[in-house]
């Protein structure tokens, strides 16, 4: 019988052990065992048994390799059980991101401060050869040392004690006499532990049942305690009741809520009160921290039921005591950031993922798994409600739910605006300010009203361009080029963010005489400090603003009214709670539009609903609505068309059609399959192996030559070079695959995954796979 050991001091990686006749009644999935890794004995967790049935086909895949014995089982632990869904949530990731358990498993280890510590240990052999050997005095005050101590010796210890030890050590460890043991530690909160200190952790998740933990069973829950319920009318009580009605039936469900923030938190609270009422247990999602902390404290002066706030931010020793408090039932309702899916909350009734549409939902780091996803694959696990709730959705969740509530993808916020496009096509080049938007922006300053403008570009110009040779400085390192920033004249790489003087001349042709490619938030900021001289305003960026706090009181200044202008970049709409303006206006509206991205008319909506959001009216005598001003080259484009007649389904429509036509998502499924390493060679043996292993799949069938749509793409794209920030100085190569058969293709992954491994398992060369990317570079 063999077993599947996880090690938690070397990165959770996973090694397959035998397990000797006489442990196999002992262990079982989550058993804290030592098992002998090199020279070293290591702590692990079993997460597989590998049952007599399937070890002829383990055994055949591995005729050449003899595993080694499981030593013993670890009992000084104290151990509890996780929740059995949990596990059963990280194989579900790991299947479906084509990713190692191993690397899933960090997922649902509670948060810990880790130490390893290492002591040596009297073997068998060293108690024999203590007993009945003549030995040297060195060797023999090194054994003594060693046998009188229980839980074994640091090597610190016995060096410091014994002149010789260092030598004697190698020589005694060499002949099987002594071990070293290495044992992870944890160190806990003093709240949550009440006086315990350090303690050895065997606490690690397993694939399919309860493990070891260092917390007692049986905890007592806390009563739940009645809530008072939110006032609904009209469609929100309607939408209300049948969440409520889902919720109670004790299966799986999904459901989409669109509205206004205030009207999706008040159908949320009526649906969690009910659940409460029923013992069951809440989580709310929302992307960011800044929202957690926020919707926290509404919460607990809205609800008598326990609130607690979770997310990456907290410091280890909080999220731990509050790791505890939700695993035993203290805790009601959790609000935090995609890392709450993982926590082990009894008894869950209800996911809620607010600003579903908000790409911080995805996880920039292995799996890279999405929330929304996630949230889908636990809710089915749990039997849960899980609701999808945004006032703009994403165009997948908008394919998914269409054909049950078409009539609810009407954006409300858009329903009370004056928008208007202004068609740059009949101004010259290079023009900031249209006559109609310098006009009325004009006349809303001198009515007492103030403004917001969005160019979601920074610096001065994305690059200075020679007017003799047309050549524009670029970066030696990432060949990309520089952006001009001002206040101080500089060229900044967008890439590696290394500085650059502004060169006074031209180094290709001497020439003296530059021009500007566009322009940024900075120019933006000068031309209209220029032509409104008596009208403060402030430059909304990273550059100018560093913490919430300066945010916080920029914000506090344009609501007073010291402030006439805001001009920011999209961080600006991020922060929490901005301000209102009578108008708001998009100088290079069509930015986002040209970006080479089969999602920038989506990202470029949603910019712009979530931009709308700001204007109206605040003077108290002004019943007049919000303006909005797009500037653009594409007023025929459907994201301005959509805008102008403020019908969301026009652009979600013609958006899905033209997604189905090239086969992208959400008609299809993407996966990214991504090659980094330092060395050029070695990368191109993998890609050149991955090349002819996708050409042998779509020569099978498994990906089809032409798309569904009606122009018949092709389904595989790659080998491309890619650049990614932070990682220059590597060679990196992508493969772009679209399917229509997300299961087929993963399986046909997984066979080329194995014979990765077996070919290029000891190459100094990554290889991932990133299943429904949002970004493909």
């Amino acid at each position: 019988m063999l077993a599947d050991v996880v090690l938690p001091s070397r990165r959770f990686q996973v090694f397959t052990y035998n397990i000797p006749h006489q442990l196999q009644a002992q262990v079982f999935v989550g058993s804290p065992v030592f098992i002998p890794l090199g020279s070293s004995v290591i702590s692990g967790v079993i997460v597989r048994i590998l049952e007599e049935s399937v070890l002829p086909s383990v055994r055949s895949l591995n005729t050449n390799i003899s595993f080694r014995d499981i030593l013993s089982v670890d009992t000084t632990s104290e151990h509890s059980s996780l929740d059995q869904r949990l596990l059963t949530l990280v194989e579900h990731i790991a299947d479906y991101y084509l990713a190692p358990l191993s690397a899933c498993l960090r997922l649902i280890v509670p948060p810990r401060v880790f130490n390893v510590t290492k002591r040596f240990h009297l073997t068998p052999a060293g108690r024999e050869a203590l007993a009945g050997s003549v030995l040297p005095q060195e060797s023999l005050s090194v054994l003594q040392k060693v046998s009188q101590a229980s839980n074994g010796v640091h090597r610190s210890s016995l060096i410091r004690t014994l002149p010789k030890a260092a030598t004697q050590v190698m020589s005694l460890k060499k002949r099987g006499w002594i071990e070293e043991r290495s044992t992870l530690l944890v160190k806990f909160s003093a709240n949550a532990q009440k006086g315990k200190h350090l303690q050895t952790f065997s606490s690690f998740p397993s694939s399919s049942c309860a493990i070891g933990d260092l917390f007692e069973q049986g905890a007592e829950k806390s009563p739940l305690r009645p809530t008072s319920q939110p006032a609904l009318s009209g469609k929100l009580k309607i939408l209300a009741d049948e969440l409520v009605n889902e919720s109670h039936s004790g299966s799986f469900q999904k459901h989409i809520v669109i509205g206004l923030e205030h009207e999706r938190h008040q159908v949320f609270q009526q649906v969690a009160s009910s659940l409460f009422q029923r013992r069951k247990r809440v989580l709310l999602l929302v992307p960011e921290v800044h929202q957690v902390e926020a919707i926290v404290k509404q919460l607990r002066n809205l609800l008598s039921e326990s609130v607690e706030a979770y997310h990456g931010k907290l410091s280890t020793p909080i999220r731990a005591e509050r790791w505890e408090e939700i695993r035993q039932g203290r805790v009601q309702l959790v609000v935090g950031t995609r890392s709450a899916l993982f926590l082990p909350l009894p008894d869950l009734g209800l996911i809620w993922v607010d600003h579903e549409e908000d790409a911080s939902y995805k996880d920039e780091r292995f799996p890279y798994y999405h929330a929304c996803e996630v949230a889908r694959m636990r809710g089915a696990i749990e039997q849960a409600l899980v609701v999808y709730a945004s006032s703009c959705p994403s165009l997948e969740t908008y394919s998914k739910f269409r054909e049950e509530s078409q009539e609810d993808f009407q954006l409300p916020h858009l329903k009370n605006l004056d928008v208007h496009l202004i068609d740059m096509r009949d101004y010259v080049s290079g023009t900031l300010l249209a006559p109609p938007l310098f006009e009325r922006l004009t006349q809303v300053l001198n009515d007492g009203h103030q403004a917001i403008l969005i160019l979601n570009r920074k610096g001065f110009s994305p690059s200075l361009i020679c007017r003799d040779c047309g050549q524009a400085p670029n970066c030696e390192t990432c060949g990309v080029s520089l952006r001009l920033f001002q206040r101080p004249s500089r060229l900044l790489c967008s890439y590696c963010a290394k500085c650059h003087r502004t060169p006074e001349t031209c180094p290709s042709c001497m020439g003296t005489v530059f021009r500007f490619s566009g322009a940024g938030t900075q120019r933006l900021e000068d031309e209209l400090t220029k032509v409104f001289p008596s009208h403060s305003l402030f430059r909304f960026d990273r550059d100018q603003v560093k913490t919430v706090e300066e945010g916080e009181n920029v914000f506090r200044r344009f609501r007073r009214g010291d402030l006439r202008i805001l001009i920011g970049t999209e961080f600006l709409l991020h922060q929490p709670d901005p301000p209102s303006a009578k108008l708001v206006a998009f100088p290079q509206a069509d930015l986002g539009l040209h970006l080479p991205d089969f999602r920038s008319a989506e990202r470029t909506f949603l910019l712009f609903s979530k931009a709308m959001k700001l204007a109206q009216a605040k003077l108290p005598d002004d019943a007049s609505s919000g303006e909005v001003f797009f500037q653009t080259r594409m007023p025929a484009h459907h994201v301005f068309q959509a805008m102008k007649h403020r019908d969301a389904h026009l652009f979600y429509q013609q958006e899905c059609d033209l997604r189905e036509a090239l086969a992208y998502p959400p008609a299809a499924h993407l996966l990214l399959l991504v090659v980094t390493g330092a060395q050029a060679i070695r990368v191109q043996r993998v890609v050149d192996f991955l090349e002819q292993q996708l050409k042998k799949s779509e020569g099978h069938g498994d990906w089809p030559k032409g798309g569904h749509g009606m122009l018949e793409l092709p389904m595989v794209l790659g080998p491309l070079s890619s650049r990614k920030l932070g990682r220059l100085k590597k060679n990196r190569t992508i493969f772009l695959l679209k399917t229509f058969h997300l299961e087929e293709t993963q399986r046909r992954l997984r066979k080329i995954q194995q014979a990765y491994d077996q070919q290029f398992g000891r190459e100094a060369v990554v290889y991932e796979v990133h299943v429904d990317p949002l970004n493909i570079q």
